[in-house]
């Protein structure tokens, strides 16, 4: 009986080693280097730029997109909490024998609706930064897109980011 808990403590052990290496290093903030966009230092970040030039921004333009970023995320608050919410109630609709189709068909379009709305406003927060760039950012930009469709630069596994659950460990 004392080899069966070895053994179990043993699977469990590397089970939990698995999982952390498979999240990789990286913290939770949303300006360093592991999130979506451009970065503290001005360098753009792994969303639809790949990981993107140095565009070496200003001080003040580093000023400038911070306060965008917290403008946005005052702004989107309450609409980021409404969408969480509402993606759990999807959930429960689905999970619920008795539920219609009509009822997760209602359920859906209202999730899909905030996802609109939340889209909308990161195109108006991107318009709002692309007018800080200089027109040489943003031409290093463009080239970046372009460079990005041809696949230049990606590394083995899936895509850029390999087998892990997304950038920097977060889902």
């Amino acid at each position: 009986m004392k080899k069966v808990y070895i053994v179990l403590a043993g699977v469990f052990f590397v089970a939990l080693a698995t999982s952390v290496f498979a999240f990789g290093p990286g913290g939770t903030d949303m300006m360093g280097k592991c999130g979506f966009g451009i970065h503290r230092d001005g360098e753009m970040g792994p969303g639809h730029m790949g990981n993107g030039p140095k565009l070496d921004l200003s001080t003040e333009q580093l000023a400038a997109m911070k306060q965008i970023r917290e403008k946005y995320r005052v702004d989107t608050e309450a609409m980021r909490n409404e969408f969480l919410q509402k993606k759990l109630e999807l959930r429960k609709v689905y999970a619920d024998p008795n539920a219609s189709d009509a009822a997760i068909l209602a359920k859906q379009k209202e999730v899909d609706a905030l996802k609109q709305k939340m889209q909308a406003k990161m195109v108006q927060v991107r318009l709002e930064q692309r007018k800080i760039f200089t027109p040489e950012q943003l031409t290093k930009m463009g080239e970046a897109a372009q460079t990005f469709g041809n696949k230049k630069g990606r590394s083995k596994g899936f895509g850029s980011r390999g087998f892990g659950p997304g950038a920097c460990g977060r889902m």
